[in-house]
């Protein structure tokens, strides 16, 4: 019996384990939103995935593509982030702030390029006789607040799950006097897990419903000079659906938990020796 309670909470650790693998990975990976944009004179449609913090655009606007990396860059007094494909903080933050005024950005630095530069030329020359200077829209720029959220609450779930492990393995070797570091503790730290993970994958789904699902907020899509279009076209990345594989596993972890509570509870009371005081015979002993 005591062999299966050890094994018990030796899995719950297996499990905080293998969630906080998927919580870093879901976290450090690029595929939160994949989809494409429209353009009518492009070759072919653009590729881009990206996720909380980095991304990548493949442009096919001409038969050769080019490759650009994405930064989520924020403007928190202006409430917007958008992915911008410059390469320096500085230049970053202005690309945004232009975006929002309705301006066109500078052109962004290609990471990698097969095209010829007389092809790049020409596409400039096209940009320009499309400008137009009106004011783009605040819905259409990812809201800071809810990127904000996603990202504690999804840095929360990594904390609790690396507590979670960590005070398994200690009740597995030790036995803690302090109900918070005991196995009390564990059904605490495993309900927050999943609480944080439900609350990201609420908040990042918010933010697609109301923005991306319409415009992904690239710089190209949100250059109003350059007619490009994600509406329809974007979806909810790999990174984003694997987090309820975290959620299902620190159930799991609860489900063990009160399994070998029903266990303690169902064995037998140790024995005890009912004396007779008033049985002078035990003085003898």
């Amino acid at each position: 019996m005591a062999k299966t309670k050890w094994n018990l909470l030796f899995a719950t650790f297996i499990l905080s384990c293998g969630s906080l693998a998927v919580l870093i990975v879901s976290l450090c990976t690029p595929y939160w939103i994949s989809s494409e944009a429209y353009e009518s004179s492009a070759f072919k449609n653009s590729e881009i995935n990206y996720g909380l913090f980095v991304g990548s655009l493949t442009q096919n606007f001409l038969p050769n593509p080019r490759y650009y990396d994405l930064t989520m860059t924020c403007l928190y007094r202006e409430y917007v982030c958008a992915l911008s494909c410059q390469d320096t903080e500085e230049s970053r933050t202005e690309e945004v702030l232009l975006l929002l005024k309705g301006l066109r950005p500078s052109d962004c630095p290609i990471r990698t390029s097969k095209s010829a530069t007389a092809s790049m030329s020409d596409k400039k020359t096209q940009l320009m006789n499309r400008q137009d200077l009106s004011v783009n829209e605040r819905s259409n720029f990812i809201n800071s607040g809810l990127w904000v959220s996603t990202v504690v609450f999804l840095g929360i779930a990594i904390a609790f799950a690396s507590a979670s492990a960590a005070f398994s393995i200690i009740n597995v070797l030790f036995n803690p006097v302090e109900p918070i570091f005991s196995v009390f503790g564990l059904f605490i730290w495993n309900g927050i897990v999943i609480a944080s993970t439900a609350l990201t994958m609420i908040m990042w789904g918010a933010l697609f419903g109301s923005t991306l699902i319409d415009n992904i907020a690239v710089t190209d899509t949100l250059t109003v000079q350059i007619p490009y279009s994600s509406t329809g076209l974007a979806s909810l990345g790999a990174c984003y659906w694997v987090l309820f594989l975290p959620i299902l596993l620190h159930c799991s972890n609860i489900g063990l938990l009160i399994w070998r509570r029903h266990i303690i509870n169902r064995e037998p009371p140790p024995t005890t020796i009912d004396v007779d005081r008033s049985d002078l015979t035990i003085i003898m002993y």
